[in-house]
């Protein structure tokens, strides 16, 4: 059965708080339809957001305060050890310990008690990992053929291993390969200049994910992800809802084969929240969804394909932004449902 997102609220990935518990509270209260693990980015330096995916990925070294990949002897046994359970995947391939990601164990206990139906985790996506490690020459690891295909295998058993602990929660996994990095596409700081180049290291990711969403957090070429098989696109749709509605036929198609859209409505810069309202945000993105309807789309299905987040993570954020947006997004949410169920 396809994913329905139905205007729920979920979370992009990080919060700025540095209790597991509080961190726990605070989702399982703000967004119960869906809960999403929690990234503490403050707790430690090893939650940051490509910190959190070096974890077990062979040759890992810093140097001068670079994170790098080193081919040496532990690199290549550590290679032959990850295809072997890349074909082979036993019950630890890609697992991810309490030193990079301290609130999992809890929040796994919290989806079995909750009983609910779907939970979100997110990984760092392979562009954006692979941008932040250089090999021996100072290159990003992206643009070595050996070393991405290394990169993207790790990343797939992390995909993997986390749905299957999802999945033992009692809960269909919902995995977001998020690529904040692919703002670069088509700027001098990327050297792919093709769509079909990220997606298609992207789609090796989204292979391990039974049902596979991605985020990006301002402006890019979108048929990188429109033109996937991804189930869920989710943009900052408070910045950037202009330039993502021009992808017109990109769009059309991808909502036709039930593709779904995470609208990032309420934005997390601290002003711009103060400054707007919900009933604003909802004004906003009716507008939004009258675009599409523009195109040919079905308004009901647009909104049983939505889901409503912040614009993006809140982890660099001041600690007290997340419950004014969350609160905002739980105001949003019954109004725009209401707009689906009266149709």
């Amino acid at each position: 059965m396809g994913f329905e997102g139905h205007c729920r609220v979920t979370g992009i990935g990080s919060l700025a708080v540095t209790s597991v518990e509080e961190a726990l509270d605070f989702v399982f209260e703000s967004v119960p339809d869906l809960p999403y693990l929690p990234q503490l980015p403050r707790l430690s330096p090893n939650e940051g957001m490509n910190e959190q995916m070096y974890e077990g990925l062979p040759g890992l070294d810093r140097r001068d305060g670079k994170w790098l990949i080193v081919q040496n002897d532990a690199f290549f046994e550590g290679v032959a050890a990850l295809f072997e359970r890349f074909e082979n995947p036993g019950d630890d391939a890609g697992h991810m310990s309490p030193r990079v990601c301290a609130s999992l164990e809890a929040f796994l206990r919290r989806v079995r008690a909750s009983g609910v139906a779907e939970a979100k985790a997110q990984v760092s996506g392979p562009v954006t990992v692979g941008m932040s490690l250089l090999d021996e020459d100072g290159t990003p690891i992206l643009y070595n053929e050996v070393l991405r295909d290394v990169l993207v295998k790790h990343l797939a058993l992390k995909v993997r291993w986390l749905a299957r602990q999802i999945e033992a929660a009692g809960a269909r996994p919902v995995i977001f390969v998020d690529e904040p990095f692919l703002t670069s596409f088509g700027t001098p700081f990327f050297g792919w200049t093709r769509p079909e180049q990220p997606r298609e290291v992207l789609e090796q990711v989204y292979a391990a994910a039974p049902v596979k969403g991605t985020h990006c957090c301002a402006n890019t070429d979108w048929t990188i992800f429109l033109q996937s098989s991804v189930d869920i696109v989710s943009f900052d749709a408070f910045g950037y809802a202009t330039a993502f509605l021009t992808y017109r036929e990109a769009l059309v198609e991808f909502l036709r084969r039930g593709g779904n859209i995470a609208w990032g409505i309420v934005p997390t810069d601290p002003d711009a929240l103060a400054a707007t309202s919900a009933d604003e945000l909802v004004g906003r993105l009716r507008e939004q969804i009258a675009k599409l309807v523009s195109y040919g789309l079905d308004r009901e299905a647009i909104l049983r394909q939505s889901l409503l987040t912040p614009s993006c993570g809140l982890g660099s954020r001041p600690p007290e932004t997340a419950r004014p947006a969350f609160e905002m997004l739980k105001a949003i949410s019954p109004a725009l449902s209401a707009d689906e169920s009266a149709r």
